[in-house]
């Protein structure tokens, strides 16, 4: 049996009923997270964008697109929900994999669920199976930022989250094996994403563009097209071509699901949105600040000691947008000297060009320092020096989200109020809170992903 087909063979037998509870729990609070930060994109330019191309397109149909008060086909409703998902950087993350698991998985079974009034445990099912896949495959896979001194070229999300909506699309769809196995040959071949459109709407374009070629991967293998049986392992297939190496079959399937992966190495819901790697450091400016109780105009510079892996992940240097904003840890610490926690608002153009932040951003330096240990992947030393001379220090291995610092039932229901607040009337933000939480009760979830729409 080749790789691919033991991967739709563990696909089709991991039911519901075998899934652990814990699993469960950790992937409707993921999916909750999700719909918060998409229904928060939903007014930002460049998701009204795609939508309106989308209607030009004469793109009609039932599936919700989220916040946008409109329907349309489940292959653009799973583009443009995954886009949105993505696009304020502020979803669910595998830190060690560079895996953003929701922003290509969710779109589809969303889309799917709607589309054919399936159940919420066959929501569960295939957002559980289809993440432990792709994050299976992207251990394997040595160009995530976190395992390397250099930055990657390919987009992970792009390239796996194709395969991991294809999966979850094939279960939602009810394919047969072979059916699965030839989805993910058609899947395979649509893959792509590239790591230097980090910093740009392009990237969180490029998840959406995984969940549709997913999705349209399932539908065309449930309607008789075929596609390579071994697209996965294959010397011409896809590990090959996009990280040149091939998986050990036997390595790999005695690890899936021992533990799951969102499980273990476990899944960051951010507290900020901005690029994960650089949360240890805003957390250990800001308990500096709160300890001391210091204010930006006391303060004559800042040092933030981090990993090179972390400078790999933050590349921009000075920001010229909000987009590269969230990239660039002087900005987003010298945003946090000056405001407090990070929002939203402060990863704006505006907020950007604003003459005081730029002011702030150079009295901060940022050095690669710092070395990773089998304690913390990504420590941060924040030392901050005030005008008196006083020099404080804080150094901080976790942040707070992080599956070492997990975020409580009430953080991320206050996210999801945070990021929906605009967007919703009260009495749908409780409902589309409550619906997720009882999720597997749900016979049909047509109606709870419509609350989503806006």
């Amino acid at each position: 049996m080749t790789f691919t087909s033991r991967l739709a063979e563990f696909a089709i037998k991991n039911k519901y009923e075998v899934l652990p509870e814990n699993v469960v729990n950790r992937a409707k609070e993921m999916m909750v997270n999700a719909a918060g930060v998409a229904l928060a994109a939903a007014a930002q330019p460049d998701s009204r964008l795609l939508i309106d191309i989308i209607q030009d397109l004469r793109g009609n149909g039932k599936c919700t697109i989220i916040g946008m008060g409109l329907r349309t086909s489940p292959t653009y409703a799973a583009l443009a929900n995954g886009m949105m998902i993505n696009l304020l950087d502020f979803d669910d993350e595998i830190i060690p994999y560079d895996l953003h698991i929701s922003s290509t998985i969710m779109p589809v079974v969303m889309a799917i669920g709607e589309m054919n009034g399936c159940t919420g445990k066959q929501v569960i099912s295939a957002y559980v199976t289809a993440s432990e896949i792709m994050a299976g495959l992207a251990h394997y896979c040595p160009s995530s930022p976190l395992n390397s001194d250099e930055r990657p070229c390919v987009h992970m999300d792009g390239v796996l989250g194709t395969i991991g909506a294809c999966i979850a699309a094939g279960l939602m769809h009810e394919l047969e094996q072979q059916q699965l196995i030839k989805a993910i040959g058609i899947a395979a071949g649509c893959a792509g994403g590239i790591f230097a459109n980090y910093g740009t709407p392009a990237r969180a374009y490029q998840c959406g563009q995984a969940a549709m070629n997913g999705f349209m991967s399932s539908y065309l293998a449930a309607n008789g097209m075929t596609g390579s049986s071994d697209s996965i392992e294959s010397s011409s297939g896809l590990m090959k071509l996009f990280w040149g190496n091939q998986i050990d079959s036997d390595e790999f399937f005695s690890s899936l699901a021992s533990p799951y992966r969102i499980e273990t190495p476990g899944v960051a819901l951010k507290l900020y949105p901005c690029d994960t790697a650089s949360h240890t450091a805003i957390e250990a400016l800001l308990q500096l600040l709160q300890q001391y109780r210091v204010e930006e105009s006391q303060v004559d510079s800042v040092l933030v000691s981090v990993t090179q892996e972390c400078m790999n992940s933050l590349p921009v240097v000075t920001p010229s947008n909000g987009w590269e904003s969230r990239f660039c840890m002087s900005y987003i610490i010298a945003a946090t000297l000056l405001h407090g926690q990070p929002l939203l608002d402060f990863f704006s153009d505006a907020a950007v060009a604003d003459t005081e932040v730029r002011h702030v951003m150079d009295k901060v330096t940022v050095q690669a320092t710092e070395g990773s240990s089998a304690l913390s992947s990504n420590p941060c030393t924040v030392s901050v020096v005030l005008k008196d001379g006083k020099c404080l220090e804080n150094k901080v291995d976790f942040a707070r989200g992080q599956p070492e610092l997990p975020l409580d039932k009430e953080e991320i229901d206050a996210k999801f109020l945070y990021c929906t607040r605009y967007i919703l009337p009260p009495d749908h933000i409780e409902e589309a809170i409550d619906s997720f939480r009882g999720l597997e009760n749900v016979e049909n979830v047509t109606g709870m992903f419509s609350v989503l729409g806006g």
